[in-house]
């Protein structure tokens, strides 16, 4: 279940942290999270977000397809079979090399269209990104290059969730410099832009013209230093329902490798949800579930498509019940960092590990 009015309220938490003339980039890869990327793309417009960004050019096609005509940014360089695809659907892209911006000009030039690009700097991250020592020199090259535009220039910090990092604080005074022999040998463009969600929280001065917020937008806060109050709102909410009660006699074992013995009666629930649906393996005799507003652990191995739970505790279960995987339920609450705690992850993988199969409703959607 997911609450697009939460996801509003989260984009008006990220605009009470950056200066006002700041826009925001809703980050909507991956499905979004695995929130539904068409639905959450659609509220972050309405709400005021300045541009959209995905991570493949099919992405951007299902968004077009959908009606979406906001400015969409892809993340990742994409592969040269897929650049005509996204001019077509004029998309903006994120490039770091010479040779790509090349071949954008001639297709671009083909196609009669100017291409609106975003040259990634990479100051730390050494993933994606044109030197710091040659950007300015490959920039200046870009600019002689018929049909593509310099929209943004752009960098990306590694450890942006942890509170007054050096490594982040000497990523940005990388970047700044940059930006300072760029504006000095008059290389245009319109736009700057660094601080992901753990950017906009930790580290000031990382806003400049634009912040690109995924995660906090979701409602997880992005970093090692959490606020003592509530500041943002769970969007997702995970539910399903019991199948099937049965009463275990002592010494009975459970699911496959029989990883989990009773040592004394039980009673369980069948839930029909499993590691198909991203309800992750790792999950086995190590989680909970809440069914009528109480804990109830999960016992032996996490199936494909089924969990077993303790519910001796709450005698009053029967089948049809809703059982909480990730939400409240009364005075309890899971949430999907606690979730990714007892996995051995994070809270990103939990979200865009949410199946298809799983059913998405929408409160408070955009039509």
């Amino acid at each position: 279940i997911i609450d697009l009015n939460a996801y509003a309220k989260n984009l008006i938490a990220v605009r009470a942290r950056i200066p006002k003339e700041c826009g925001i980039v809703a980050v909507v890869k991956a499905d979004a999270y695995g929130h539904g990327a068409v639905e959450v793309a659609r509220k972050a417009v309405a709400e005021g977000a300045k541009m959209i960004a995905v991570a493949t050019v099919p992405e951007v096609l299902e968004l077009r397809a959908a009606g979406i005509s906001a400015p969409i940014l892809v993340l990742v360089q994409p592969q040269e079979d897929a650049l005509s695809a996204a001019i077509d659907a004029d998309a903006r892209l994120m490039i770091s090399d010479v040779r790509t911006a090349e071949r954008l000009g001639d297709l671009a030039r083909r196609a009669n269209r100017v291409v609106q690009v975003h040259c990634k700097i990479d100051t730390g991250m050494s993933r994606q990104g044109f030197s710091a020592e040659t950007a300015v020199k490959d920039m200046l090259y870009l600019t002689r290059i018929s049909h593509v535009d310099i929209e943004g220039v752009a960098t990306h910090f590694s450890v942006a969730d942890v509170s007054r990092d050096p490594f982040t604080a000497n990523q940005l005074r990388v970047f700044k410099n940059v930006l300072r022999l760029l504006d000095k040998d008059g290389i245009p463009y319109e736009m700057a832009h660094a601080a992901n969600s753990g950017g906009v929280v930790n580290h000031e001065g990382a806003a400049f013209d634009m912040v690109r917020v995924g995660i906090m937008t979701y409602g997880v806060w992005p970093s090692d230093s959490p606020p003592v109050s509530q500041v943002l709102s769970p969007v997702l909410r995970w539910e399903s329902s019991v199948i099937l009660v049965k009463n275990l006699e002592k010494g009975s074992s459970i699911g496959y490798g029989r990883t989990f013995t009773a040592n004394e009666p039980l009673r369980t629930a069948i839930v029909p949800v499993g590691y198909a649906d991203g309800y992750p393996l790792s999950l086995t005799n190590r989680a909970s579930v809440l069914i009528r507003g109480k804990r109830c652990p999960v016992r032996g191995r996490v199936s494909m498509d089924q969990i077993i739970v303790d519910v001796s505790g709450v005698p009053q279960v029967e089948v049809g019940d809703s059982v909480t995987l990730i939400g409240s339920d009364g005075a309890e609450s899971i949430t999907v960092a606690e979730l990714a705690e007892r996995a051995g992850t994070i809270p990103y993988e939990i979200f865009t590990g949410i199946g298809k199969r799983v059913l998405r409703e929408y409160i408070g959607a955009v039509r």
